[in-house]
């Protein structure tokens, strides 16, 4: 069922705190129509934590200087100006030294 009208009222200071206090983690729209309407308040849904993976810091400084480089050649290649071998050769080498040190670095947990 579409929801397309609103229900405005006006609280206090002190009552939108009370309000939130008793939502705790529902969503305060659903929380506020089961209360007014007699409906039974459904458990609220779990909320999915984000996973981080913790990195060195001089790690990641350093593949973004690398990724700056590589957004440079990038560009320099859209424009139509030549990349030599050697660039080419010099990418590939880094790519492969990039992936086995991500590879040694990320816990096998994932």
């Amino acid at each position: 069922m579409a929801r397309t009208k609103w229900l405005k009222i006006r609280v206090s200071d002190q009552e939108i705190a009370d309000i939130k206090k008793r939502t705790g983690s529902h969503d305060m729209s659903n929380y506020v129509r089961s209360l007014v309407l007699d409906q039974p308040i459904a458990p609220p849904e779990p909320k999915h934590k984000k996973i981080v993976h913790s990195a060195d810091p001089e790690l990641v400084r350093a593949i973004n200087r690398i990724g700056i480089n590589i957004n440079q050649i990038a560009k320099q290649t859209n424009t139509g100006q030549e990349v030599g071998n050697a660039v080419l050769i010099a990418l590939l080498d880094l790519q492969t030294t990039l992936d086995k040190a991500l590879a040694s670095s990320m816990p096998d947990d994932r």
